[in-house]
């Protein structure tokens, strides 16, 4: 790779006007050659005026804008900026977060080694914010590719794809996003597992790059969320790579041990301690639990 490599920041948009305009505007500031780099955003079929925000940006000579006239996931979004750009990097960043000026500097550094073909970076709440429950659990050190430390060397589980570049080159053999995961959830996941399999141990995380989140949801909202992975695109993994159904978490799913565990009693009781004592683990118990909800919805419609 060049030393100065060619780069494409692929933007999925999807209802975000209340924010939109502070993402894009922080990667125009990047403090990176102008003729090296590219922003595509891709409205998804926003129902809010999305759409008007993202043309101001027009003008701009880095800026491109595609439009789907109705909703398609973000696999759908992501492999239109894949497919319309040709840079040696591509990046992902989502619409609601916001980055600093040296975010591209330090993704090309962090990909310069050639056993490094993807690296996540981290998230972090906007400063000044006070954390609700769910945001305890959400940037909390234990959650997430954090919990392993700077350049850490990670596992599928934790490459997700908010704040996230990929070589084009593993790119390119490892495929695009499955467009038919169109619902919440895992096809990141789907994507980080084929990643994997084409490239053991060359996924990396960086808590230097870092993107502020302005998504402020509840508790009881991100379940909901975690419900419909589950009921959706859960049991298409878990059928597509029945090697990982443990890290999957399949294996909670029916059994014995996971009705012990994962039931309405318990996840009644610990919501209320968690109302009165607030808990980085009862938080993930919960939203555990929905998941495995929504996937035994599907299991037994089966």
């Amino acid at each position: 790779m060049n030393e100065l490599a060619t780069v494409a920041v692929v933007v999925p948009c999807n209802n975000v006007a209340h924010i939109v305009d502070q993402c894009i505007e922080s990667l125009v500031q990047q403090d990176y050659p102008q003729d090296k780099f590219s922003i595509i955003a891709v409205n998804d079929g926003s129902t809010d005026n999305t759409k008007e925000h993202l043309e101001h940006f027009k003008t701009h000579p880095n800026f491109y804008f595609f439009n789907h006239d109705k909703n398609k996931g973000l696999s759908a979004a992501r492999n239109t900026g894949i497919e319309n750009s040709k840079s040696e990097i591509v990046c992902f960043l989502d619409s609601d977060m916001v980055i600093r000026p040296d975010w591209l500097q330090l993704i090309v550094a962090e990909l310069m080694a050639e056993e490094v073909i993807g690296v996540i970076g981290n998230t972090t709440l906007p400063k000044g914010e006070e954390p609700n429950l769910l945001e305890h659990y959400f940037y909390s050190a234990q959650r997430g590719a954090r919990q392993f430390g700077e350049n850490s060397a990670i596992g599928w589980r934790w490459f997700l794809f908010n704040n996230t570049a990929v070589k084009r080159s593993a790119i390119k053999k490892t495929g695009l996003f499955d467009e038919k995961l169109t619902s919440y959830g895992g096809e990141d996941t789907d994507m980080a597992i084929r990643l994997w399999h084409n490239f053991p141990d060359a996924l990396r995380f960086s808590s230097k790059i870092n993107a502020e989140h302005h998504h402020k949801r509840s508790l009881n909202q991100f379940c909901k969320q975690m419900e419909t992975y589950g009921q959706t695109n859960l049991p298409l993994l878990l059928d597509r790579y029945p090697e990982y159904n443990q890290e999957l978490a399949g294996d909670w799913i029916t059994t014995w041990k996971g009705r012990f565990l994962f039931n309405a009693l318990v996840s009644n009781l610990l919501r209320l301690i968690n109302i009165i004592l607030p808990n980085i683990t009862v938080t993930r118990y919960l939203v555990i639990y929905s998941v495995i909800c929504g996937a035994r919805v599907a299991f037994y419609r089966r």
